[in-house]
């Protein structure tokens, strides 16, 4: 217990446990921060365009464009979720994309066929 004490003002070391992996909740959050600050932002300076050129169109195309850049954002850092390793996927398919036809052989969940 001695040697996990910081001693005086030293900074206790991190332990060397495997990275921690963020919650849901944690992810949620950084979507939803990712998304607002991507309309705020460019929102906000298309507010500004429209009041140094005194038109009332770069808010909205900056809105939008604060949207999709956000959007893009999320997609590149979240990306699409791993399946559970062990896992089979859920439909099969041919070599040429289309799925395949049920096994004839063996029981099936409601009996044999």
């Amino acid at each position: 217990m001695a040697e996990n004490t910081p001693a005086g003002w030293e900074s206790r070391p991190r332990t060397a446990d495997a990275e921690r992996h963020p919650s849901g909740a944690d992810v949620g959050w950084g979507i939803t921060g990712t998304m607002l600050s991507g309309m705020l932002v460019w929102g906000g300076a298309g507010w500004l365009l429209d009041r140094w050129l005194e038109t009332r169109v770069f808010t909205l195309v900056g809105v939008l464009l604060g949207l999709g850049v956000a959007i893009y954002l999320v997609v590149v850092k979240y990306g699409a979720v791993e399946p559970p390793s062990g896992a089979r996927p859920h439909t099969r398919t041919t070599p040429g994309g289309q799925r395949s036809s049920p096994r004839t052989q063996g029981p099936t969940q409601k009996g044999q066929r």
